[in-house]
């Protein structure tokens, strides 16, 4: 983008006196134009440097307001950023105040140095930067406000403390601090900082596929930290300890109900964040037992289904009401909860309808053709304890073939392996470099023994005496990138041959039953059936009725349905207190650092090397292959102080320029 002037990760970009047309960009930064409702973005400073965007922009006003956010953001664990930034923000304070000096400049200058020299986390280490940055290509500025000839403006500066991890969580988690309280063994503290983000940390951490760890710091020293199970260690802490679990001061201390439709990771996450405020969120859940997805299509071997549902007791502890085996739009509708005196919806109705595989014969109701959501489903109430739903055995084919590569794909081939089938392959139309599915699910996928056929796509069912017998496939190869970056799969002519098997599975995505929203047709839908919705506030174009999940974006993943749900939450209180409804500056800053990108992997870290992540237990491959045993055990109290002692803490603040007159 264009810019006056930009120091972002040491590339320096001035166009001081050069006319906007005629302006340099730099490339290596990002910055929306408009922070709110018109309101235009002058500038931006943070731990890699400042960026200059127009004339208004002061910068030295900039620095100043910047090193408040740095001491209001430092933890104070270490001397040098908790002392260093104050003195630094008085010696600034006296500038922009007209009272500074040349000592103070000089002053300054060293403390810049010293603190990112002496700190032990990214506030103090990276924080100053920027303020160093403005010292030496605005000295002339500083001077100004010495003798007296500049005044501050008077701008605007909201800000932001985050940190590549973070920054990276849909959920907005502060993951340095859980780790923390995990590395001084605090880990109710631990607990209690993560269900300030989620109430799932349970089965966010067992089955959440940590977008955070790809955003570690640690990563460009060694390896990522565990992230995702050190939020299973707290949550297992409290479960396996005589711990009181935390209590909700303002339960029920509102009289607003609202109707939460779908009982899964986001429907109860909304429910719970309700509940927080002091409403009376019920959910209304189609299936006996709540959890949606997380609880039917994720096998017991990945979440325990008895631990599930005492993460779910807990929310009713807090508040939460559930009805299962009400499905929405038949037994409840919009007319008869709003009748019952609901003043708000959410709907988090999910996508638990299996996409068609677009193959022949698979309409025809062939016995050994499924869905991979539906043969999840069907394992998970088969398998579990005191399950609540009673049916035929499950099917013990021979040979088993899923179609596709995603995660739904993976559960599929494990499930059978475990349920002694000998024979089960993954058939997908790229190479195994193409595969969506997270690395470590494709691993343990190959350990316990599927085997992966590649460059071939399904093109027909074959049948006899109306049971599967096979799937025609034909070859392929692979040609240009496609709209997703990965290579464009084409056809073999001629190379159409038949894989003999007994069960197919179509494990290729999601769709969403949205047919409820017959009785709200004011309601838009896009042209994939899901919710249209604002995507900051989640609201529809109904006023009381929000939505988010799967059945607003398609299907997403748990801690990206968990986030949707926070925020809609957040807006349905608003729309219920009479409040606009609406994001805050803080959370408008998260967006503009997302947009910057908090972590840089190239960045030469300066860290000694060689601490290796701590690998979890296991319950063993014979186990692995034979039973729904969890496949992870954990870690122990004293692995994961270890673990968590790897953190570098690196936070980090970004600080916008918002005009005082708004343009």
């Amino acid at each position: 983008m264009k810019v006056l002037f930009s120091t972002w990760k040491d590339k320096v970009v001035d166009n001081r006196g050069i006319s906007e047309s005629e302006r340099a960009s730099a490339s290596n930064v990002k910055l929306p134009l408009e922070f709110r409702n018109g309101q235009k973005v002058s500038g931006f400073m943070g731990w890699a440097g400042f960026v200059l965007l127009d004339e208004k922009a002061d910068v030295v006003e900039m620095a100043y307001h910047y090193t408040k956010a740095l001491q209001k953001s430092s933890c104070g664990r270490c001397f040098p950023c908790r002392a260093g930034t104050k003195v630094m923000e008085d010696i600034l304070a006296r500038i922009v105040g007209g009272q500074g000096s040349q000592t103070d400049l000089d002053a300054l200058a060293d403390l810049c140095d010293s603190i990112s020299q002496n700190s032990k986390c990214g506030i103090g280490q990276m924080g100053p930067v920027a303020v160093a940055h403005s010292l030496e290509h605005f000295g002339d500025d500083y001077q100004a406000y010495i003798e007296g000839t500049k005044k501050a403006p008077g701008h605007n500066y909201p800000y932001k403390m985050t940190a590549p991890c973070t920054s990276a969580c849909p959920t907005g988690m502060d993951i340095p601090q859980y780790i923390e309280y995990i590395k001084d063994a605090d880990f109710a503290g631990s607990l209690a900082n993560i269900r300030e983000a989620s109430p799932m940390a349970s089965t966010l951490g067992r089955a959440c596929f940590h977008p955070c760890e790809n955003n570690c710091r640690r990563d460009n020293v060694d390896r990522s930290l565990s992230i995702c199970k050190l939020k299973r260690a707290a949550w297992d802490w409290e479960d396996q300890h005589a711990a009181q679990k935390p209590i909700n001061p303002n339960k029920h201390t509102r009289e607003e109900k609202v109707a939460v439709i779908g009982g899964g990771p986001s429907g109860l996450s909304c429910a719970y964040y309700l509940a927080l405020q002091g409403f009376r969120p019920t959910v209304f859940e189609k299936l006996p037992l709540a959890g949606g997805a997380s609880f039917t299509g994720i096998p017991q071997y990945r979440i325990p289904k008895e631990i599930q549902a005492r993460e779910i007791a807990y929310l009713e502890d807090v508040g939460v009401e559930i009805k299962c085996g009400v499905e929405f739009g038949k037994d409840e509708t919009f007319k008869s909860l709003r009748e019952d005196g609901y003043k708000a919806f959410y709907l988090a109705t999910g996508g638990d309808l299996s996409k068609n595989a677009r193959v022949a014969g698979e309409k025809e109701g062939y016995e050994g053709f499924y869905g991979g959501i539906q043969i999840l489903k069907e394992v998970v109430y088969k398998t579990m304890p005191n399950s609540p739903v009673k049916g035929n055995k499950l099917p013990k084919p021979k040979t088993v073939l899923v179609i596709g590569g995603g995660n739904t794909a993976m559960d599929c081939v494990r499930t059978f392996i475990r349920l002694g089938c000998k024979d089960v392959s993954i058939v997908y139309r790229r190479t195994e470099k193409e595969l969506p599915a997270d690395p470590h699910e494709i691993h343990e996928a190959k350990e316990e023994g599927v085997q992966f056929k590649f460059l071939l796509a399904p093109t027909k069912i074959v049948a006899k005496d109306g049971k599967v017998t096979g799937l025609e496939c034909q070859k392929m190869e692979l040609g240009e990138p496609d709209d997703s970056g990965r290579r464009r799969p084409k056809a073999i002519e001629g190379s159409e041959h038949v894989i003999e098997c007994d069960m197919i599975i179509a494990a290729i995505g999601q769709d969403c039953d949205i047919g409820y929203l017959e009785e709200e047709p004011d309601i838009k839908k896009t042209s994939w059936n899901t919710i249209v919705t604002d995507d900051d506030t989640m609201q529809t174009d109904i006023p009381d009725i929000f939505a988010g999940g799967d059945v607003q974006t398609g299907p997403l993943t748990l801690v990206d349905s968990v986030g949707q749900a926070k925020r809609a939450a957040q807006s349905i209180g608003q729309h219920l207190r009479g409040e606009p409804v609406g994001i805050s500056d803080e959370q408008i800053m998260e967006k503009v650092i997302k947009g910057i990108g908090a972590y840089d992997r190239a960045e030469i870290v300066a860290e000694p090397d060689g601490w290796d992540r701590k690998p979890m237990r296991t319950c063993g491959m014979d186990l692995q292959k034979t039973s729904f045993t969890e496949v992870e055990l954990g870690y122990s109290q004293e692995e994961a102080m270890e673990e968590a002692s790897r953190c570098m803490r690196c936070y980090i603040v970004g600080m916008a320029c918002v005009p005082g007159d708004g343009k």
